[in-house]
């Protein structure tokens, strides 16, 4: 819900604080706060509708299970995976090749840490992909898998985090090794 607000707040102030200005010098104060708030309200609105529903539609495309938190930018998930360590990290490194225009920036194997990023693309301006690799033993391994756009002013994403995480997710569950 906070995300949907937000969206109806800087567009509608944006535009209000614009128009309002240009009417009152035109017009005099009292129209150009008239117009301005007025012209908000509405411009928040119709940007609420656009983009506030194009982000809800992309999400529910993407997430098997939809929460108030699936529709949100940031997005971090967990995993215990039945393999020793090495072979986690490895495989960590490997599910980064799923999802498209990723880079890896830093990986460090003693830290247990990879860090990622992807290219701009339609739906953000890049995002930052971390990857908490742990020794729960021998042959178990916890993967803490974040994604979230890298540009910290992001409202919405369409679902491109939510996608992001769950690719890889699906990429750890579903190798085996033999």
């Amino acid at each position: 819900m906070a995300g949907k607000l937000k969206i109806f707040c800087v567009a509608g102030i944006v535009v209000g604080l614009t128009t309002g200005l240009f009417c009152s010098f035109r017009y005099g104060m009292q129209a150009g706060v008239i117009c301005g708030l007025v012209s908000g309200l509405v411009s928040g609105l119709v940007m609420f509708l656009i983009i506030g529903l194009l982000h809800i539609h992309a999400v529910k495309k993407i997430a098997p299970e939809l929460s108030e938190e699936s529709y949100g930018i940031h997005h971090v998930r967990d995993i215990k995976l039945q393999y020793p360590y090495d072979r986690a990290f490895n495989l960590c490194i490997e599910s980064l090749g799923r999802i498209k225009n990723c880079k890896i920036r830093m990986q460090d194997r003693t830290a247990g840490q990879i860090i990622a990023k992807t290219s701009i693309n339609w739906k953000t301006w890049g995002d930052t992909i971390s990857l908490e690799i742990k020794r729960i033993d021998d042959t178990q391994t916890h993967v803490k898998t974040s994604s979230r756009p890298s540009m910290s002013t992001t409202i919405v994403d369409y679902g491109k985090n939510l996608e992001n995480v769950e690719k890889i997710l699906s990429f750890l569950k579903n190798t085996v090794t033999y």
